[in-house]
């Protein structure tokens, strides 16, 4: 399926080869404005590809030049909550080494463990903890299986994002992101497990396509809008569309923050 699917995008892409891949994740599909005279390519249109089914998700793939880079941008993720096996997120991020892709960005939307980093916030990851009781690898055949994570997201890169954000004013938060598989929200219990455990933020994405990329060699850095505070931190009431709306008002700052580490770095 990798070969198959590599080689439908490397037709429609037209010589096309992207250095950069970066995942939107839910509410944050504006990015795609910013991809200079774009290679529209729907998910429904690839071979095998399942349709991303999680409202706040284009659904679409969209090349080409950001800054001096060649990006392609994956608008809209599958899920393992979705019923999809984990392997396929691997094979899909193994799909993206195909084309030439060495940088990954990974973007979520995630709640928050801290009571200081409130709606809104936006946290780079510097660690992920995979609670989801299940890793792409296994079952992979030939490729490596024992990828060292000491380093995940790539130091160098986060001290160029540290940088770009303190010159640019953008409050930026850096913290670790635990998967949990979902689809339901987090009960207060689990929350306060989570945050024993040293997790900063919630979500139910990114580690799957994290560590394959990480295990391809790939330099990777990852980013959470937070969208709420866990449960029990406050007394709310949790929605999937109130979660796109906050992320909308937010993602600006991952946009400009984004933009320009692709025009400088």
């Amino acid at each position: 399926m990798i070969n198959d699917n590599s080689a439908y995008l490397r037709e429609r892409l037209n010589g096309f080869e992207p250095d950069t891949a970066i995942v939107l994740g839910s509410g944050l599909g504006k990015f795609t404005d910013l991809i200079q005279d774009p290679i529209i390519i729907s998910y429904a249109d690839i071979p095998n590809a399942p349709t991303p089914g999680v409202s706040g998700h284009k659904g679409s793939i969209y090349a080409g030049m950001i800054g001096k880079h060649k990006v392609i941008c994956l608008a809209g993720r599958t899920h393992l909550y979705e019923g999809l096996n984990p392997q396929y997120i691997a094979m899909s991020t193994q799909e993206l080494q195909e084309l030439g892709v060495r940088r990954f960005i990974a973007t979520n939307a995630a709640g928050s463990l801290r009571t200081e980093m409130p709606a809104g916030s936006l946290m780079m990851i510097s660690d992920h903890i995979n609670f989801s009781a299940r890793n792409p690898l296994v079952g992979l055949g030939k490729v490596p299986h024992f990828a060292d994570m000491s380093a995940a997201y790539s130091p160098e890169l986060r001290k160029k994002i540290k940088e770009i954000a303190e010159r640019e004013n953008i409050k930026l938060f850096e913290g670790v992101y635990i998967m949990a598989l979902g689809p339901n929200y987090e009960t207060p219990a689990e929350v306060r497990l989570f945050r024993n455990f040293g997790a900063d933020a919630v979500g139910m994405s990114t580690v799957p396509e994290v560590i394959t990329a990480v295990n391809l060699g790939m330099e990777v850095l990852g980013f959470s809008v937070i969208s709420n505070l866990g449960a029990g931190l406050k007394d709310e009431v949790l929605s999937h569309e109130e979660v796109l709306e906050v992320v909308s008002e937010a993602s600006g700052k991952l946009i400009l923050l984004l933009k320009k580490f692709l025009e400088e770095v």
